[in-house]
């Protein structure tokens, strides 16, 4: 088994793409007038070293802590590299959060500076006094932008190890405690290493991703192409997707599954109401395929659809592939940099995420029957841990170094892994985002109707939604009707979500369900979960 350590930083790794690519463009993200907020190879290794050096003379010190908070952009890019360019610690922020949330986890990840997008990011984080440095990409007013810091002639990257701490990703904000993944360069560096072996990308790719940099995902995505040296295009607008896809003519489509399920509804609606489609469909389907591909990117350079971030339908892969395009699936966690299995494009074996990349050992512990059980991986791509955490780390990485995910899976005979479920409580939305129960729960506890609330995944019209079950407080069901409880705690979860991000909202009232006695427990008086379905 190789180990495909990582033996160079993440600043060494792109290096060579940016120093030597000049004007070939890196990054396009679309703007609202049509046009784009784009930026060269050139550019960005000088604007990132610009950016290192402003850092290095306002007294930043390699291993500090840097946050970013917003939406992908060019100047998103600009500070990543900049921070890691002078020896820092990157810290993306999901764009999504509320200001208690960002407050809270500034402050628990040590961090002493921070560039944010906007006006509202910039509300959330002014009055921390720990923060040295801020900065903003929107100009405000008496507020230095990134643009006003990229003054200073470049600086010689500061020298770091590829052991040394890179990047912190949370993966929860609002308890108390949240998980700060520490990932080193050499983590990053060797996942990239090895998922090169198994996905083909080329300097002459044009890349479209929906997943954002700020999602270990996306952040990988954005590597890969900026090692690689092809072009990345980032968006969330679903609406104009097809205008991005065929002028930019892509060659490689990443996104989570919720995109490729409504491309495929779009698709499957197109076929059932033309009579030529539908003919072709039964007999010609990499025909129809080719006619698709060439309206869908403006060619036949299409070379594969990248689904990652949570499960993707296996119709949708099935129909996909029958139509002669490439369809690739893959399974990682952030505590893994994140990539940990990969399939190929035009596999027979449905439902699998493929076998693991070069240099991740992967086994099932505790097998059942059907050779199911967790999850378990190591490798050079494993976290450090959690941040000032150890209690938590020592839950997840045993003495020898492995790793369990909490998931539970199978292999086939030929190494291929199948995911069966999750033994964590995490639930996994369409669109990849990752709600944590507990983290709710927190929350809502803290509603004064409320006695005991459990928080799971459930689906609503075929869709994963949120759920919550609650136990009133008991002088309530004594004094009140089931309906007038229902009605008050709503309102008071609507009222208490002001502070929580969106996606983790309960977003109906049917998905608050009221119980009349106290939740089962176990004997350590654990709710035993299983027995509330979230159907």
């Amino acid at each position: 088994m190789s180990t495909l350590v990582g033996t160079q930083t993440i600043v060494e790794m792109v290096e060579r793409s940016l120093s030597q690519l000049g004007a070939k463009i890196a990054l396009k993200i679309p703007k609202p007038d049509g046009s784009y907020d784009q930026i060269s190879y050139a550019e960005l290794h000088k604007r990132s070293g610009q950016f290192a050096a402003t850092l290095k003379r306002r007294g930043f010190r390699p291993g500090q802590h840097f946050a970013l908070i917003g939406k992908p952009r060019t100047d998103w890019a600009v500070v990543y590299l900049g921070v890691l360019k002078a020896g820092g610690v990157v810290m993306p922020v999901d764009a999504s959060w509320q200001a208690p949330e960002v407050q809270r986890v500034l402050k628990e990840m040590d961090v002493i500076g921070v560039a944010v997008s906007d006006a509202p990011h910039y509300e959330m984080v002014k009055d921390l006094v720990q923060l040295q440095h801020i900065v903003t990409m929107d100009r405000l007013p008496g507020i230095a932008t990134v643009s006003d810091w990229l003054t200073e002639d470049l600086a010689a990257p500061s020298e770091r190890q590829p052991e040394d701490l890179a990047v912190i990703l949370c993966t929860s904000g609002t308890t108390g405690n949240a998980k700060g993944v520490m990932l080193a360069h050499e983590n990053i560096v060797a996942n990239l290493e090895a998922s090169a072996e198994r996905i083909d990308f080329e300097s002459s790719d044009v890349v479209l991703s929906i997943a954002p940099w700020y999602h270990v995902f996306g952040m990988i995505v954005l590597l890969m192409t900026l090692r690689t040296g092809a072009t990345l295009i980032y968006t969330d607008d679903y609406k104009n997707l097809p205008k991005y896809l065929s002028e930019n003519r892509v060659s490689i489509v990443v996104g989570v599954p919720k995109l490729f399920h409504a491309m495929y509804e779009k698709l499957e609606s197109t076929v059932q109401s033309n009579r030529l489609a539908r003919f072709l469909w039964r007999y010609a389907p990499t025909l129809l395929g080719s006619k698709i591909k060439k309206r869908l990117v403006g060619g036949s350079q299409l070379k594969f659809f990248l689904s990652g971030g949570a499960p993707l339908d296996a119709n949708v892969m099935k129909n996909l592939r029958r139509l002669g395009i490439g369809m690739i699936e893959g399974y990682g966690l952030t505590e893994t940099s994140p990539v940990l299995t990969v399939s190929t494009p035009f596999n027979d074996k449905i439902g699998s995420v493929g076998p693991a990349i070069p240099g991740v050992e992967l086994r099932i512990d505790d097998p059942d029957e059907h050779g199911v059980g967790e999850i378990v991986v190591r490798g050079p791509n494993i976290m450090r841990g959690y941040y000032k955490n150890p209690e938590a780390t020592k839950k997840v990485i045993d003495p020898d170094g492995w790793f369990h995910t909490g998931d539970l899976g199978y292999l086939d005979e030929d190494g291929w892994l199948y995911i069966k479920g999750r033994k964590k409580n995490v639930i996994v939305l369409e669109g990849g985002k990752n709600v944590y129960p507990e983290e709710l729960e927190f929350e809502f506890k803290q509603i004064p109707y409320i006695e005991e609330i459990m928080i799971k995944g459930g689906k609503r019209h075929g869709v994963e939604v949120i759920k919550a079950f609650v136990y009133p407080k008991p002088e309530l069901l004594q004094t009140k009707k089931i309906e007038e409880i229902h009605r008050l705690i709503w309102e008071a979860i609507k009222e208490k979500s002001k502070n929580i991000a969106h996606y983790k909202r309960i977003h109906s009232q049917h998905d608050l369900i009221i119980l009349d006695k106290p939740f089962e427990k176990t004997s350590k008086l654990d709710i035993k979960r299983y027995l509330y379905e979230g159907e």
